[in-house]
């Protein structure tokens, strides 16, 4: 096979470089060969080692001094340097001897998502592999009520139509969220969702549950692992999902 690549995306305090960390160690011990990438350039500490890691290229403390700019403007800055230096990303990648690639994107998704790094990156990560798939990662715990998850899944269909590539949700952190009803799945969750959205008589929620039905329109049923990083619970979820993501058979669950 050739490679296959993994674009670790969520917000802030989600868990994708605990997610990455994770998910690297559990493929090198089933001996599968596996690459890490991070891509974020004002990571204090990782809890991993990555092959590739951009503040080789551009740290934004440095960037922060130079430009004498904070740490939003710095991290902005940031982007466009890293997206000047795109060829020397994606060429780290495409020369990686490794079945998977694991892309550990910065902590503040905003910065990366919405710039066009992004959808530049995704573009040429494509071209190295058609096989190139984003993970849309959220943190368990904070789903409590249904308004909560409807947000959510907008959020996720949102980085699948910024990225251009097949995505899915996992729920991480489920070490601290063991009793999580909703499954993430906006198929099979919608009929709870919306009658709960419903009860609550409120415009908000009248728009969360209209926008729910238009994503359930066009997204797949996919059978959303809930893992933890920290404990190894469903990794192995999380990597049949993954297998799964490009087999075009339309339900995943």
């Amino acid at each position: 096979m050739g490679k296959l690549i993994v674009v670790f995306v969520g917000p802030a305090g989600s868990g994708k470089s605990s997610l990455v960390a994770a998910y690297s160690k559990w493929l090198r011990e089933g001996e599968i060969p596996v690459y890490t990438v991070s891509l974020d350039p004002a990571a204090e500490t990782l809890p991993y080692e990555p092959d590739f890691d951009v503040r080789r290229i551009v740290d934004a403390r440095e960037v922060a001094r130079k430009y004498g700019l904070g740490p939003n403007g710095a991290l902005v800055k940031s982007m466009e340097i890293m997206a000047e230096r795109l060829s020397d990303i994606v060429g780290a990648i495409a020369g990686a001897d490794a079945d998977y690639v694991l892309v550990d994107t910065p902590g503040q998704m905003e910065v990366f998502l919405f710039r066009d790094l992004a959808w530049r990156l995704s573009e040429a990560l494509q071209k190295i592999s058609p096989e190139t798939y984003a993970l849309f990662v959220l943190d368990a715990s904070v789903i409590r009520d249904p308004a909560d998850y409807a947000f959510l899944a907008v959020l996720a269909t949102a980085v699948q139509l910024r990225l251009g590539l097949i995505t899915a949700p996992v729920l991480n952190k489920a070490d601290l969220a063991p009793n999580t009803e909703l499954l993430g799945d906006i198929t099979r969750d919608f009929g709870r969702v919306a009658r709960q959205l419903r009860e609550a008589r409120s415009l908000y929620a009248e728009m969360l549950r209209e926008t729910l039905r238009v994503l359930l329109k066009y997204n797949r049923s996919v059978a959303v692992p809930k893992v933890s990083a920290i404990t190894g619970e469903g990794i192995e979820d999380l990597h049949r999902l993954v297998l799964e993501m490009g087999c075009g058979c339309g339900d995943l669950s």
